[in-house]
């Protein structure tokens, strides 16, 4: 392709390339079926939770996630995994075909579809951030909406295309709050090449600037009600700790290879080095995109244990960076490459859908994560057979993750609480104290998760009564049992540390 021709690159070119869409459409299909089977991890249903309750904030996060997860749900009007997941499937097609036009506008058609290949078939982006509801959804859409908008003033030597940039940034922090690194990242470009410094002088940066802050607004005027909870809660776990450790480095390293496959990640790494080496202007400007959000997070992880997606929107540059790259090598290498890699996550993604439906691997409740989100259903089912939930009683766990799971599976109709001082996340907010004073709550504990409601809610309550469990088969077989409480009369306040 001419240079000449990439300013007249249209976004939708990929609708052209049938290769392309068979990508993204044998993508799309396998990752419906797999939304179908595996049960709503542990975040997932608290985010479902969060759309029944749309707010411009919520303990953890911005709004963003809650649109995500509501999406198939407020356009089917089923409460299903599927419905769950639906918002985050649309969302990697939108994120696929930015990253095809980022990669085809800088190189040629045969990198973009290296790019696409690189989003299907590395675990964390092809499942992660392809189909199960994170921030990272939207998020992924938006960085990369970010990095259009500076490749087009770039590509244009228009400053205008920072309006564009300024709407990304906006939604961008309004999908979570890591996408602060995005205006870093073009700071240092300015600060850092020279052909960058004239936009310094360009009224359209401020403008885009303002447009951020006028789309962010909402959030910080929901803080500002809420005792800048939100902003508390995720920046203090962005603190590093007080003392070096290469324990939690080395695993926050490990983590990141674990997502990404581990040969995929030492890929992705030296494309960043050789574009540092070749120093083109073309591309170099994609650096800190990708350095400072692996560099950052990496280093933090030197100090205190990290989330292993948080450096993940750098792997993002990282793979636009890679895929110029790889157009010099040999043919045999790039097929291996793929090959390798395609093969190893669609074996691990049957797997763990197969072992979804029948448990075949035989875990147990300790270590199988999908029996966390699995029976849910069957328990409201249960309770309501029993005539044990009504408008004067209530729901509670002692986590929130597990209270995720309940209100997810109580669709509404209940309320669901979480008895944890520290940590009930928006649950504080969703079910406050002054509303199940004087009502009975039915305790429900996960195996997995357990703890004794009598030595820890005895004073809350008036009494504290065991009742039968709820036994949960998986394809015939018994899996485990949901325990369950009547606790009677909450007469005293349960202390939690935020809420209304």
């Amino acid at each position: 392709m001419k240079k000449s021709d990439h300013f007249a690159l249209s976004f939708f070119e990929i609708f052209k390339d049938k290769t392309a869409l068979l990508i993204l459409g044998i993508g799309f299909v396998v990752r419906i079926i797999a939304s179908i089977f595996v049960t709503p991890g542990i975040d997932e249903a608290y985010y479902g939770v969060c759309s029944f309750y749309p707010a411009w904030g919520f303990f953890d996060h911005p709004p963003i996630v809650a649109v995500t997860a509501g999406l198939g749900r407020w356009l089917s009007g089923s409460f299903s995994t599927l419905s769950l997941r639906f918002g985050a499937i649309l969302l990697f097609l939108i994120s696929a075909m930015l990253m095809y036009y980022i990669v085809r506008s800088l190189f040629n058609r045969k990198a973009a579809i290296f790019s696409i290949l690189f989003l299907h078939m590395i675990p964390y982006f092809f499942v992660g951030m392809g189909a199960f509801v994170i921030p990272d959804n939207a998020l992924g859409v938006f960085w990369l909406l970010f990095i259009v908008s500076i490749l087009k003033v770039y590509q244009t030597q228009k400053g205008v295309w920072f309006l564009l940039s300024g709407v990304s940034l906006g939604f961008a922090m309004l999908s979570k709050y890591h996408a602060l690194l995005l205006l870093a990242s073009i700071g240092f470009c300015m600060i850092a090449f020279k052909e960058w410094r004239r936009y310094w002088k360009s009224p359209f940066l401020y403008i885009g600037f303002l447009i951020t802050g006028i789309i962010f607004l909402p959030n910080i005027l929901w803080n500002a009600r809420n005792d800048w909870v939100s902003y508390a809660y995720q920046f203090g776990k962005g603190v590093s700790g007080n003392s070096l450790s290469f324990t939690d480095f080395y695993q926050g390293v490990l983590v990141q290879a674990a997502y990404l496959l581990p040969w995929m990640m030492i890929i992705l790494i030296i494309g960043i080095i050789k574009t540092i080496y070749k120093n083109d202007k073309t591309t170099r400007w994609l650096l800190p995109f990708a350095l400072l959000p692996i560099g950052i997070f990496t280093l933090i992880g030197a100090t205190r244990q990290i989330l292993p997606h948080w450096p993940m929107p750098g792997y993002l540059a990282a793979i636009i960076l890679t895929c110029g790259w790889m157009m010099k090598w040999k043919k045999p290498a790039v097929k291996w490459t793929f090959w390798s890699t395609g093969i190893v996550t669609a074996v691990l993604l049957v797997i763990i859908v197969i072992h979804s439906i029948t448990g075949f691997l035989h875990l147990g409740v300790e270590l199988d994560l999908t029996l966390e989100g699995y029976g849910w259903d069957k328990v409201i089912d249960e309770l309501e057979q029993r005539d044990l939930l009504n408008e004067d009683n209530f729901l509670f766990t002692h986590k929130y993750i597990t209270g995720g799971e309940l209100g997810y599976a109580a669709q509404k109709k209940y309320p669901v609480a979480v008895f944890d001082k520290g940590s009930a996340h928006h649950f504080a907010y969703w079910a406050p104290m002054d509303s199940l004073l004087g009502r009975d709550g039915i305790f429900v504990m996960h195996p997995r998760y357990t703890t004794s409601p009598e030595e820890r809610y005895s004073e809350y309550f008036e009494e504290i009564i065991p009742l039968s469990g709820v036994m949960i088969y998986r394809n015939g077989k018994y899996e485990m049992t949901y325990n369950l409480w009547l606790c009677k009369n909450l007469h005293k306040p349960y202390p939690l540390e935020y809420g209304p």
